[in-house]
């Protein structure tokens, strides 16, 4: 007597289902086209029962709607981690510890405040470069207004804020640690860490994005790949500007590399947040936050 199959669980197949569709999304690497994604395909890669996937789903469209939507949150960039890349914080309380002495002044504050951000923000620009998953986030805030509609587009929208949330709610946590530990302030009373949040952690989303522009652009990827043999000129004026180093102050009043996005973000800290003179630092500075 032939052994029946062991019944998959209907959770277990919306997992695969989902997953599966999320990982053809990679492949073809633009939200755009999620929308022409073949059921028939997905089912073949998630490995389950073409019968109880039509279970789940009568109609293609409705497997689209939970997928963008899994895209968007769950399934998303920001699922198991914040937009900062995973180093930021270590780099940061490092970067304080091993200078420690130069807390006592707000000279030797600032320039603290400096290495940081000279070595943090390039780190995370190039973390979303490089990532094919934040790339597919970026697609579907793009094209939201286009991907779907009605009831399904809310749930997306919904979805979208939510995985971002996450990620502010952890720069924060940052910008409160170097307020701890260097003594900054918020220059005005009508400023929160919120509107320094929104408007770095843009930045730098919009320097990546505009990095990830000009590598196609030149036929490259982000794993290195070479350029086209004809491209526009302007691209490549674009790429060294983004890419290349640029003059700034290191720590012992010794010059150091810095970059566009770094340089950018600084003018954008400034905005918002000074050195209090009157600040004492914290017995356990690397603690403190």
């Amino acid at each position: 007597m032939t052994a029946r199959p062991e019944r998959v669980p209907a959770e277990e197949i919306r997992q695969r289902m989902l997953d599966a569709g999320r990982d053809l999304a990679l492949d073809v690497g633009a939200a755009l086209t999620i929308e022409h994604l073949r059921l028939e395909e997905v089912i073949q890669r998630a490995r389950v029962p073409r019968s109880s996937v039509y279970r789940l789903w009568a109609y293609r469209e409705e497997y689209i709607d939970d997928l963008l939507c899994y895209l968007a949150g769950e399934g998303s960039w920001f699922s198991d981690r914040p937009l900062l890349a995973p180093e930021t914080f270590s780099v940061v309380r490092q970067t304080v510890a091993d200078n420690r002495q130069l807390l006592a002044t707000p000279e030797g504050r600032r320039a603290i405040l400096l290495e940081v951000v000279r070595l943090t923000t390039m780190r995370n620009y190039d973390a979303l470069t490089e990532s094919t998953t934040w790339r597919l986030h970026m697609a579907l805030v793009a094209t939201l207004g286009s991907t779907r509609s009605g009831e399904a587009r809310k749930r997306i929208a919904a979805a979208l804020e939510d995985a971002q949330k996450r990620s502010r709610e952890t720069m924060i946590a940052l910008l409160s640690y170097l307020m701890d530990v260097l003594g900054l302030r918020l220059r005005d009373p009508g400023y929160t860490l919120d509107h320094v949040q929104l408007a770095g952690g843009l930045l730098i989303q919009s320097l990546a994005l505009r990095n990830v522009q000009v590598q196609a652009a030149l036929g490259e990827s982000a794993e290195g790949g070479q350029a086209a043999p004809s491209v526009p000129q302007e691209a490549k004026e674009v790429r060294a500007l983004l890419n290349s180093p640029v003059p700034g102050p290191g720590l012992g009043g010794e010059p150091a590399e810095w970059t566009l996005v770094a340089r950018a973000y600084l003018g954008v800290l400034d905005t918002f947040v000074e050195l209090d003179p009157d600040f004492v630092p914290p017995p356990d500075s690397t603690a403190a936050g």
